[in-house]
């Protein structure tokens, strides 16, 4: 029987000239553009992997895994960096290329959003026809909440493509289970679980595929097939390929793994209770809730036809089958969390919406399944539209502006833990000093310098009381507690800045000394005067997503009063 490969090509080709499918990637496309340099120099996402430092191919962590940032140092990092040295540009002036490293890392997050499309057009159409394919392949393209999230350099975007990358790897097993497919399949299951660890979660529908493939034999034979073993065993090399530096430290990798799985579903100190309702509840957030309904009602109506047909050889059935399986799987964990956040739930979306197939190929011929499909789809469009004019209206991007225009060189600037950093805009001569991890003292020097305060979650207290004695050993490692005299009108005087740079997230925090501190500046308490005060506008009513993650606050710039 040919493989995957060989069997792929022709009908892949053949997939990827349809205009509707050119159609909804050209729009997925122009909606990412717009917001495209966001940050300008930097990814403002906390959770920002993707040009995060290797040294000596090491993450800095493995609280997530670092496939991704080997995959974008690959493709853009390390050929900039490159040309760079070939040019014989100076150490000191490498920053001009931050701007060119942020935009090719978002090219790159892009292009994995727009395979994601096109991975699941091709799944759906193979399972239930060009027409159910076109549907959703537009209904993936125009989701404000996918949009949104391909504008980060986090791993939710790229895990949505390996995650529909080994999905449709494993639907080719039920048609051609080689050894070299179950091989393939496997490998692109563990790459997914190296981009993040609950890509995992895809691998239910490597089993359920080959129980399709192996459909009449003993339940013996199933579970001691040969070419099972092999793709499990892939999965393992797949993820260790992923994230190859882990057997090298097994014990950092374990500890940063087990802390991280500790701790996310309640890093907030919610109650140790399961909150599937919330999970689902974040659904409208990424679908809209127009969408949300029409996908539950067809993925409900699907079923019922799959029920009703009874017939495993169909391949509608196993569609349903294997899309169902994963996102039901996944939805059941990620309930468990008692903390929700929509981007928990983002993985499990693009299942959802592959089980809507049946119903879409049922009634296919009926006019008035486009009639209710249309104007969700322009709704959506809007809304996809509007998040790129959000992420352009973030103050942070004017704040930048006003720093390069306003702030001469010697000045002193002491920067809240979450401002921009400022030394890394091309055109901004600074060096920056992080209060929190060194006590030397400020060094002289013509050109600026950025004192950087620490972050203050209070998390430490937090998590004493939340979690388990064996986990503090890894909260004190992990989360750090600066000195809270930082914080005081005496260090403030000793630091002596002209200008300060304060950002919402970093007073918006427990800690009252914190929260007094820069509260003391913005009441007008410390010698200081606001130049510069700039919130992130309200997002209208109507739209979606409400919230978007890292693009909601308020900067605020003061300088020393003469």
């Amino acid at each position: 029987m040919r493989d995957l490969t060989k069997l792929a090509a022709p009908s892949t080709k053949a997939q990827l000239a349809d205009p509707l499918l050119a159609a909804a990637l050209l729009l997925a496309f122009l909606f990412c553009l717009q917001g495209i340099t966001w940050g300008r120099v930097e990814d403002w996402n906390r959770s920002s992997i993707a040009m995060r430092s290797l040294r000596a191919l090491r993450p800095s962590d493995y609280m997530k895994p670092p496939f991704h940032t080997y995959f974008n140092h690959v493709l853009v990092v390390w050929p900039i960096d490159g040309v760079m040295k070939i040019a014989q540009v100076p150490k000191e002036r490498m920053k001009i290329s931050n701007s060119a490293k942020l935009i090719g890392s978002r090219l790159v997050t892009i292009a994995l959003y727009l395979g994601t499309i096109a991975l699941a057009y091709s799944f759906s159409r193979r399972s239930y026809g060009r027409f159910s394919a076109a549907i959703i392949a537009f209904a993936f393209a125009t989701s404000a909440g996918f949009v949104a999230y391909a504008h980060f350099l986090t791993a939710d975007m790229p895990l949505l493509f390996w995650m529909l990358a080994a999905f449709w790897a494993v639907h080719w097993l039920v048609s051609a289970p080689t050894t070299r497919n179950y091989a393939i399949a496997g490998f692109l299951i563990g790459i997914a679980t190296a981009t993040k660890y609950n890509g995992l979660a895809v691998g239910i529908a490597f089993l359920v595929a080959h129980f399709f493939a192996t459909k009449g034999e003993s339940f013996r034979r199933m579970i001691l097939s040969r070419q099972l073993g092999i793709g499990l065993g892939m999965v393992l090399l797949g993820f260790y390929f992923g994230c190859p530096t882990a057997p090298y430290e097994p014990k950092r990798f374990w500890n940063d793994f087990i802390y991280n799985y500790t701790v996310t579903p309640r890093y907030s100190g919610q109650p140790d209770r399961a909150n599937h309702l919330a999970a689902l509840g974040r659904i409208p957030e990424i679908v809209g809730i127009p969408g949300a309904i029409l996908i539950a009602v067809l993925a409900i109506l699907s079923c019922i036809l799959v029920l009703k047909r009874r017939d495993l050889s169909d391949a509608a059935t196993r569609g349903f089958a294997l899309s169902s399986a994963v996102f039901l799987l996944y939805i059941l964990k990620i309930g468990t969390f008692p903390r929700t956040e929509t981007r928990y739930v983002l993985p499990a979306v693009p299942f959802l919406i592959l089980m809507i197939g049946p119903a879409l190929q049922t009634f296919e011929r009926r006019k008035w399944i486009l009639a209710l499909f249309v104007p969700v789809l322009i709704y959506n469009c809007i809304c996809s539209y509007l998040v790129g004019k959000r992420f352009n209206n973030d103050p942070r991007l004017e704040a930048q502006l006003w720093m390069v225009k306003n702030v001469p060189q010697g000045s002193v600037v002491e920067s809240s833990g979450t401002c921009p950093h400022w030394s890394s805009l091309p055109n901004f001569d600074a060096h920056e000093i992080h209060l929190g991890r060194t006590d030397d003292p400020i060094p002289p020097a013509r050109d600026i310098t950025d004192l950087r305060l620490p972050h203050m979650p209070g998390r430490v207290e937090l998590f004493r009381e939340v979690f388990p004695d064996w986990v503090q050993p890894l909260v004190a490692e992990k989360e750090g507690h600066a000195d809270p005299r930082l914080f005081t009108a005496a260090a403030l005087a000793n630091r002596n800045p002209g200008y300060l740079a304060i950002y919402s997230a970093d007073y918006n925090v427990p800690d009252k000394t914190v929260r007094r501190y820069y509260g003391d500046f913005l009441t007008g308490k410390f010698p200081y005067a606001i130049v510069f005060d700039r919130s992130t506008p309200r997002a209208p009513e109507w739209i979606y997503p409400r919230a978007i993650d890292s693009l909601r606050g308020r900067i605020t710039i003061l300088q020393r009063k003469t």
